[in-house]
């Protein structure tokens, strides 16, 4: 029998003997309905200020309460893809463009002006856009958001650098930075180029906020009012949140006022389900409409459903090991390199991920222009013993790897790189990890070996490269360094010709990846359970959806 076939009955099975129980799984859960989407994930996070916060579910849930300044066009799925999960199935997909980044659609930035050299752009804003509080979108706002960033050193201010625009208002005049025109116009200029300044709009971290209700809530302790942003996110989006209860629940109602539109679907309830099994129970019970966070097997296993389906989306997500190249022996080029070639990357696509993940060894995602597609790491362990013992460990070493509890999957890759990694004569201890324990492990750049998952949200090549290598990058948390890739990003951040941008990093891709700064496994795609009631299911690059675009049959 094939092992699909026993993926699918065991897990089905598992799921109906929880409903022939009856199971009271969440007490006291509202029913679904056409009108209120439930959505089951593991846990809430910490919160969903975009500007402070870093998890699956704060952009899962954020997107719902924050709106796009403008979005790629939709094109059909352009991949091929598994017929267990196959997105393009479900009425109403589309898939952004940002691969052949064609167009631009306006959202609640209606135009954006670039001028040719990439030194001034002016953004537009679209006239009655009211947020849940009443409140007119304006210029204000803008400029509002830029100082907040500058003031509390938030996420927004990178996200600035990584765009190489000024993350500042104009203060003295003369300076380049934002500037307000009108109530509905902002002018930003800068001394160097900024050929992302228009297609930023698009970035999930670049969301305006409604400064008006803010200052409502700031205090004298808070005055940029983090603590209310991180349960209520403030923005100008579909749905306000209407209840956050730790560890149960996130309620969210629909904006009336929404200027797309007041929303089909009323109500979204994010209930807290922390075993995946009892979230797959809850889809096939019809209790729910969609299950975040599931297993690649669950996956697979709901296409013998009839109520609902796996989906799972090609993007710009990657998996790696995390290698902290400041750390002996991982300061070692060679011992890098033996740790790559033991890695089975076609194991764990195949056996682990069921094709839902891309075999990859890039330093950025393979959908994006300008990516070079190196493979140099083949799976070897007796080669990588040898490179270890060139590197002065003839016996191996030992090691510890650290991954979260939040994922299944990780455990799998964890057992099968210590099985390989053995073979090569690194002895590697597993430690499971609560999230946060994991997350912080990982983000104060003091650990030393770990699994991550992370995406460049922007589609640019300098964007993606700048986000994770140079000396000292946020996300650059494995302390690679090397003075030859900190120039090239330097030199190629204000190049605007698209051609002439990707030129000017040329040979760097190649550079980093023989340099072996991370251990390499694969893209991994976006993957959710959906109730097949439900239509007009759409992915974005920081791995959200928007419930505004959906509707729920009878």
């Amino acid at each position: 029998m094939k092992l699909g076939v026993l993926i699918k009955r065991g897990l089905l099975g598992a799921a109906a003997a929880l409903i022939a129980a009856g199971t009271s799984l969440v007490p006291g859960m509202a029913k679904a309905g056409e009108d209120t989407m439930v959505i089951a994930i593991g846990a809430l996070p910490q919160g969903i200020d975009v500007d402070k916060h870093v998890s699956p579910q704060t952009w899962s849930m954020g997107a719902q309460v924050l709106e796009d300044g403008m979005s790629w066009e939709w094109i059909d799925f352009p991949f091929s893809t598994g017929d267990d999960w196959d997105p393009s199935t479900i009425p109403g997909f589309k898939y952004p463009d940002y691969i052949g980044q064609k167009k631009l659609i306006p959202g609640i930035i209606e135009k954006c002006d670039l001028d040719a050299d990439g030194k001034r752009a002016v953004y537009h804003i679209r006239e009655g856009v009211i947020s849940p509080w009443g409140n007119e979108f304006t210029a204000d706002d803008i400029l509002w958001r830029i100082e907040r960033g500058k003031a509390t050193g938030a996420i927004n201010n990178f996200l600035e650098f990584l765009v190489n625009m000024p993350g500042q208002t104009i203060n003295p005049p003369e300076s380049g930075g934002y500037r307000k025109i009108d109530k509905y116009t902002v002018e930003i200029t800068s001394s160097a180029g900024m050929p992302l300044a228009c297609k930023a709009l698009t970035n999930y971290y670049n969301p305006w906020l409604d400064s008006t209700e803010m200052k409502r809530n700031a205090t004298e302790d808070d005055p940029w009012a983090n603590k209310w942003v991180a349960t209520n996110g403030g923005g100008f989006g579909a749905y306000r949140v209407t209840e956050w209860s730790p560890g149960k629940r996130v309620v969210m109602e629909a904006n009336e006022n929404y200027w797309r539109g007041a929303p089909e679907i009323k109500k979204i309830i994010y209930l807290v389900v922390p075993e995946s099994a009892n979230r797959v129970a809850l889809l096939q019970q019809g209790k729910i409409h969609m299950a975040e966070g599931l297993t690649p097997d669950e996956i697979v296993a709901l296409a013998a459903s009839d109520k609902a389906r796996g989906v799972a989306v090609r993007g710009n997500q990657s998996m790696w090991v995390m290698i902290n190249n400041e750390m002996a022996p991982f300061d070692n080029v060679k011992v890098r390199q033996a740790i790559n070639h033991a890695i089975n990357r076609e194991a764990i696509v195949k056996n682990i991920y069921h094709g839902m993940m891309n075999n990859w060894q890039g330093v950025m995602p393979s959908t994006y222009p300008g990516y070079e597609n190196w493979l140099k790491y083949d799976f070897d362990p007796a080669k990588a013993k040898r490179i270890l013992a060139e590197a002065g460990f003839p016996n191996g070493f030992d090691a510890e790897l650290s991954f979260c509890v939040c994922d299944a999957a990780q455990e799998s890759i964890s057992i099968l790189l210590q099985s390989d990694f053995k073979k090569a004569g690194i002895n590697l201890t597993l430690k499971k990890l609560p999230t946060a324990a994991w997350s912080d492990t990982v983000q104060s750049k003091k650990g030393s070996l770990a699994l991550w998952t992370d995406m460049p949200i922007q589609p640019d090549i300098n964007y993606a490269l700048k986000l994770v290598w140079p000396t000292g990058a946020l996300v650059n948390y494995h302390n690679f360094s090397d003075p030859k890739v900190d120039q090239t990003l330097k030199d190629g951040e204000g190049v605007v010709e698209p051609g002439a941008r990707i030129a000017a990093h040329e040979g760097i891709q190649e550079y980093i990846h023989d340099l072996a700064p991370l251990g390499w496994i694969g893209e991994h795609y976006f993957a959710v359970g959906l109730s097949r009631k439900v239509s007009g299911f759409r992915w974005y690059t920081t791995q959200y959806y928007h419930v505004n675009e959906m509707t729920i049959a009878e």
